[in-house]
């Protein structure tokens, strides 16, 4: 598949997704929001590295954890470049942390905690949030580092 097309295709799949995150916010459907937000951030932080001409993946060829892709982005050289640290500072580093940590204890307590509808439309609104401003500062980023090279 030509680079074109492989571009054409991821943003057919992101468009798709963005899409349903906005239904299933729409919709009352909190998990499925939280889920899809989960993966949009993910892909944007991967995005950054494969910009950065940065690794993705481990040894194994197994793909780099969230919290392996933050700790990149917060400690490689590349990203401590001053007009990119200015968009994409560590708060926002350490907001998709918390929030991805905050993510973990809901999904791995789902069967255990009674269900609150208006704290988890507050978490997924945090969530779309947060991965509305990633995506802006990744498009950005990206520019600046083409440009770069």
């Amino acid at each position: 598949m030509q680079e074109k097309e492989k571009n054409y295709e991821k943003q057919e799949i992101y468009a798709h997704m963005k899409a349903n995150l906005q239904k299933a916010m729409k919709a009352g459907f909190y998990y499925e929001a939280v889920f899809i937000e989960y993966a949009i951030i993910e892909d944007r932080c991967t995005s950054l590295l494969m910009h950065g001409n940065l690794q993705c993946t481990d040894k194994n060829n197994r793909p780099y954890s969230l919290d392996k892709k933050l700790n990149v982005l917060e400690s490689d050289k590349i990203f401590n470049d001053k007009r990119i640290r200015k968009t994409l500072s560590i708060e926002l580093i350490n907001e998709l942390r918390l929030w991805k940590a905050d993510r973990n204890k809901l999904i791995h307590a789902l069967a255990r905690t009674k269900y609150d509808s208006e704290s988890l439309r507050e978490f997924a609104q945090r969530g779309q949030a947060l991965a509305n401003i990633l995506d802006n500062k990744v498009k950005s980023i990206n520019r600046y580092l083409v440009d770069k090279k």
